[in-house]
């Protein structure tokens, strides 16, 4: 059993994804830096991250408030250098879930005090990735990394 992996590379992104792999499949249209929260960290071990990010994660729960924030996530968030380094959140999600559509963006920003920058639906659109594209670049200009 692994502790923790430190890569000790700067990325843009930090993400979970499921087996599934959206949020993996969505990450790769990005073509930005992205490091990966492992989906089983007992055997690969936590991610710890050494500069700002931004966290992409999907919503879990069918739509329930419980367990709408991966456990992984979870997980790694706990981890205080982890959190510290958190700059915003971008979540997917499904929008049979109504009212609770990506509530794992706002349940995040809340606790550790990031704006929510985006939403998209499962794997996104070509229009989602260009926004979110478009959207960090601004983000990172008006936040440098190298000042935080």
């Amino acid at each position: 059993m692994r502790s923790s992996v430190n890569t000790g590379k700067p990325a843009d992104l930090v993400y979970f994804s499921s087996a599934s792999g959206n949020t993996h499949r969505f990450i790769q249209k990005l073509d930005r830096p992205a490091l990966r929260i492992p989906l089983r960290p007992r055997v690969e071990g936590m991610l710890r991250v050494t500069s700002p990010y931004v966290l992409v994660v999907p919503s879990y729960g069918g739509g329930e408030l419980k367990g709408a924030v991966p456990k992984q996530v979870i997980q790694f968030l706990n981890i205080p250098d982890n959190r510290k380094l958190i700059r915003g959140v971008i979540t997917s999600g499904n929008t049979n879930f109504g009212e609770h559509f990506c509530i794992a963006g706002p349940i995040i920003a809340k606790k550790c005090s990031v704006p929510e920058l985006y939403r998209f639906e499962l794997l996104g659109t070509d229009r989602d990735v260009q926004r979110v594209n478009e959207g960090l670049t601004e983000f990172w200009k008006r936040l440098p990394r190298e000042s935080m």
